[in-house]
């Protein structure tokens, strides 16, 4: 998965957590007196887990994607 799409996929699942008020209880008076309750805690947190794997798993595969491009361009003796 690119990075791209893990940024949307982390972005849009927080932000549908965040509605649902078994998850997080938004308050009328603003953001700051908001809060995730206890259940909604523990799904952000899996979610947070879930979502650190595909970022690590997205970097690793942007470097091997460069070091890929780096070395093709060594071999065809282009500067790098």
């Amino acid at each position: 998965m690119e990075k791209d799409a893990v940024k949307a996929i982390m972005y849009g699942g927080i932000n549908e957590l965040m509605n649902n008020r078994d998850y997080y209880q938004r308050s009328a008076v603003g953001s700051k007196y908001s809060t995730w309750t206890e259940k909604g805690m523990t799904v952000l947190m899996e979610h947070t887990l879930e979502m650190t794997q595909r970022i690590q798993d997205a970097e690793d595969k942007a470097l091997d994607k460069r070091a890929k491009e780096l070395v093709i361009k060594g071999l065809k003796g282009e500067k790098v």
